[in-house]
């Protein structure tokens, strides 16, 4: 099966009843695009133009990977009925593609690239993946702050959980919280905010915290600190977070 039959199991999947979409109509309206075009390539009569696909894959929060990015490590959800729920009230039925399961991982095993091993990982968070922070992303690893670090409180407190795209790897604009390696093969992995600017023809990183006072600044530069990789010192960028509000 290729990619365009795999587009088109994923719309019909999302028609009929108690569905994201009752028929076709009410899902060419909210794709934007045309109602015939959309029919004739749910059926095989036709293909889809650039921009309708274009259109399809964003509003489905599809991702496209290549081989050279790190392997997305969430997974979709399957929801299973719990023994004796037919004897009960119907509840309102949840959609498994409205939810992704994100690993709970140690934070050191987050700034590598690729699968995340499953004997590594501590657990799953189950995210609504239509939340306005997190729609198109598919890259999601989750972590929990660390015991004794308080560098970005009062933002994040020992105990909350980040959420971190592992695709966006950017430090612009500056200020974005994000997943950080110090140098060297053991360099201490933490949540830190980030500024980087152009010094001599190399990219100049500054990891700084919100409780500066007792977490000073470091500063490091991409060629001379990371052999030029960029994916060495930056893991991803935090996307949301769960705080515990007694905190506040």
């Amino acid at each position: 099966m290729g990619f365009t039959d795999d587009v088109r199991d994923a719309l019909n999947s999302r028609i009929g009843r108690g569905k994201r979409y009752p028929n076709n109509k009410r899902m060419a309206d909210d794709l934007g695009v045309d109602p015939s075009q959309l029919n004739r390539f749910l059926k095989k009569e036709r293909g889809l133009n650039a921009d309708s696909l274009g259109h399809i894959l964003d509003h489905i929060g599809a991702h496209i990977s290549f081989e050279d990015e790190p392997v997305d490590a969430t997974r979709e959800v399957c929801f299973h009925s719990a023994p004796g729920e037919q004897h009960q009230k119907p509840m309102p039925q949840l959609q498994p593609e409205d939810y992704l399961a994100v690993p709970l991982i140690n934070p050191e095993l987050g700034v590598s690239a690729g699968l995340i091993p499953e004997d590594r990982i501590n657990g799953w968070i189950l995210v609504w993946r239509h939340q306005e922070s997190l729609r198109f992303r598919t890259n999601l690893i989750a972590m929990e702050i660390p015991e004794g670090h308080h560098a970005m409180e009062p933002a994040l407190h020992p105990g909350d959980i980040v959420l971190v795209d592992r695709s966006d790897r950017s430090p612009d604009p500056g200020g974005r919280i994000m997943l950080i390696r110090h140098p060297g093969e053991s360099g201490i992995t933490e949540i830190k905010r980030v500024h980087s600017q152009q010094v001599q023809g190399d990219t100049e990183l500054i990891y700084y915290s919100d409780n500066s006072r007792t977490y000073p600044p470091a500063t490091y530069t991409v060629q001379r600190d990371y052999e030029g990789d960029i994916s060495r010192a930056i893991g991803g960028t935090v996307v949301w977070a769960w705080n515990d509000m007694s905190r506040k």
